[in-house]
């Protein structure tokens, strides 16, 4: 990607919007193009948090592991165009404690020294306090999270989280909304803190109640209203 092409992408970022053009600049030329393929990992728990990540294209989930297995995922966020990743860094982790990973069949995104990004922060005050709420605001969108798990039964998680995508993801069509490359079933289980039988139960029920129609891809939401 071309310089000009990377200052065109960073400027639409409100967390940026402090910089002027010659740090917008000076930023775009330090930075890294770098894309990633479906399931493949940007960064992993136990790495050096060394970089912050702009994403250019696909999507990424944001999570860690379970205390007590290894191999169960606890989902504590979802990003998609636009998002920033590995923020962390600029508050003194040194070392990543969660993981991000592809979802998307291709993700896209800037990779920027946070040494870099923390001279420039340093000079431009304006831009440290972007930052606090930029951190402020991932803090937040994780409490929700965290409220929903406690508030909210299984059922009523999962079509929450089809709202929310249906809203954020989707193409309207009159009243209907398609969502394309949607996600695995156990993927909503490990997003929502259910079991996929649970999400296929729910799954089926809209179905069969012709509120929704989906195959391995897509996802047809007749009318979102209906499910809120």
């Amino acid at each position: 990607m071309e310089d000009n092409a990377k200052i065109a992408f960073l400027e639409r970022f409100p967390l940026l919007e402090a910089l002027s053009k010659e740090e917008t600049k000076r930023l775009a030329a330090s930075s890294r193009f770098v894309f990633r393929r479906k399931f493949q990992f940007i960064y992993r728990p136990g790495e050096p948090a060394e970089y912050l990540y702009f994403l250019y294209s696909g999507r990424i989930k944001l999570g860690g592991y379970a205390h007590d297995d290894n191999t169960r995922e606890v989902i504590k966020d979802l990003l998609r165009v636009g998002a920033v990743l590995g923020e962390s860094a600029l508050i003194g982790e040194r070392i990543h404690t969660e993981f991000a990973q592809v979802l998307s069949n291709r993700a896209e995104y800037l990779m920027v020294k946070c040494s870099d990004f923390m001279h420039l922060m340093h000079q431009n005050p304006k831009l440290m306090v972007s930052c606090l709420q930029h951190l402020g605001n991932r803090l937040r969108r994780v409490e929700d999270r965290l409220a929903q798990l406690l508030l909210k039964d299984a059922r009523e998680r999962v079509i929450q989280f089809l709202v929310e995508v249906a809203g954020k993801e989707g193409m309207r069509v009159g009243y209907e909304t398609l969502v394309r490359d949607f996600f695995p079933q156990q993927e909503i289980a490990n997003i929502t803190g259910t079991s996929r039988q649970t999400v296929t139960a729910v799954l089926n029920e809209l179905r069969k109640s012709n509120l929704i129609h989906f195959d391995r891809h897509s996802i047809l939401f007749r009318d979102v209203s209906k499910l809120a």
